[in-house]
């Protein structure tokens, strides 16, 4: 055996020569003007929405081709928001993928109100619409999609479900600007689309996050829960909640105005980014497809992918004699591949989603929101979810142009999956 074919974990020559370090978010001169510009002018928070906050709205609006558009501290806020909007609270559910963000489950939370976990789809690691189904009550409010990852969730399916038992659609696109499902862009086709615009996803605010709607009833009640005095004022548009424009009705997640002039000029390159990363990352995919236990994720035809925020593909250990997924992330990150093991945890295993008794005894304090039905949830109600969870791989999401790393990743994964008697013996 050469050390050209001997795994570098045994000593041999690495298959990635050549680092790729990528820097994000991208942030130019005009990103550091502005905020420098905002700082100099003193406007650090702005009270009635006006200025940068109407500015960036309305892009983020005419991009998505909507009428409303509220932007927010975070997407978690947008996503509480947004559950309040369409009337979720005390004793109702909503389903949510055991896969996903603790984010979507604890807005539900926030409403007072369960998160029912469901599994997901192998094709697409987004929500199961037949599994979601099943899971339906008589409590049942309303459904909290996740475009995880980019991939569009099958909304076809999921808003005929919605239209059969009278269920609101919540579309949690924090991972998927841009992405589009048979022309239409995600977080427009259900009641309310939800964005997050932290500094790891693909237009950054630092901490910000936005919600868009053609509803005015859902865009009022999003901005009486979220805001105060002027704001409320300044957008309300039926004056149903002119009661309560002084003081609103909770908390207050009003965005930074930094915040929302960075990602108002990130926005410019949104579509820029988008069709860079996916060039890079179609020709990794089709450089590893076909490859014996390695398998890609593939878009639907009708579907396009946005903002890339994370690329996996999925170990099929049954091909390398049982190899743990441990064991080939280790062999490929000896190879000098960025590769880590799955960092998303499954959501119905953790104790926070569990009820009161969990909460009340680990911290001592009340359980703060209203009663929850406690459910009971065995590995085994998600086959789907739990069998792939523990085999995805996770690798960088390649903006910049660097062909010649593709290469040397495709290489390195060849060289693993070829040599993997090596790593059994």
């Amino acid at each position: 055996m050469s050390v050209q074919d001997k795994l570098a974990l045994l000593g041999g020559k690495k298959a990635v020569q050549k680092e790729y370090k990528e820097r994000w978010p991208i942030i130019g001169e005009d990103e550091v003007n502005a905020a420098v510009q905002l700082m100099l002018n003193g406007e650090l928070s702005i009270a009635d929405g006006s200025g940068i906050l109407d500015e960036f709205e309305n892009n983020f609006a005419h991009y998505h081709g909507v009428d409303y558009a509220l932007v927010q501290n975070n997407g978690t806020s947008a996503l509480h928001a947004a559950f309040f909007a369409v009337g979720v609270g005390p004793g109702d559910e909503v389903l949510v993928p055991t896969y996903t963000w603790p984010s979507t489950a604890n807005a539900v939370l926030s409403c007072n109100a369960t998160p029912v976990f469901c599994d997901i789809e192998a094709g697409s690691l987004c929500i199961d619409p037949t599994d979601m189904e099943s899971r339906i009550t008589p409590a049942t409010k309303a459904i909290g999609v996740v475009h995880i990852w980019g991939y569009p969730a099958d909304m076809d399916a999921i808003m005929e479900i919605a239209r059969k038992h009278n269920l609101k659609v919540i579309e949690d696109a924090a991972h998927a600007h841009g992405a589009t499902y048979k022309g239409r862009k995600v977080g427009t086709i259900g009641d309310i689309g939800c964005y997050s615009l932290q500094a790891s996803k693909m237009i950054v605010g630092g901490e910000a996050g936005i919600a868009i709607t053609n509803n005015p009833e859902y865009f009022e009640r999003m901005l009486v829960l979220s805001h105060y005095g002027g704001r409320i004022e300044k957008d309300q548009i039926t004056g149903k909640y002119s009661d309560y424009s002084y003081t609103g009705l909770g908390p207050k997640y009003r965005v930074h105005p930094l915040a929302a002039t960075i990602a108002n000029l990130q926005f410019k390159h949104l579509d820029e980014w988008i069709e860079m990363r996916r060039t890079n990352l179609d020709y990794l995919s089709d450089g590893l497809r076909g490859l014996r236990a390695i398998e890609p994720f593939s878009i639907a035809p009708d579907c396009t992918r946005g903002a890339y925020y994370g690329y996996r593909v999925t170990y099929h250990p049954e091909f390398l004699n049982n190899l743990p997924t441990s064991r080939i992330v280790q062999a490929l990150q000896a190879e000098g591949v960025d590769a880590n093991s799955e960092r998303y945890r499954l959501l119905h295993r953790q104790m926070l989603y569990q009820g009161a008794r969990h909460y009340e005894q680990v911290t001592g304090y009340k359980w703060p929101y209203a009663p929850i039905r406690e459910i009971k949830y065995q590995d085994s109600d998600f086959p789907v979810a739990v069998s792939i969870h523990p085999n995805l791989i996770s690798l960088p999401t390649f903006t910049l142009p660097c062909r010649d790393v593709l290469d040397q990743y495709i290489e390195a994964f060849h060289k693993v999956v070829e040599g993997a008697e090596q790593l059994a013996s």
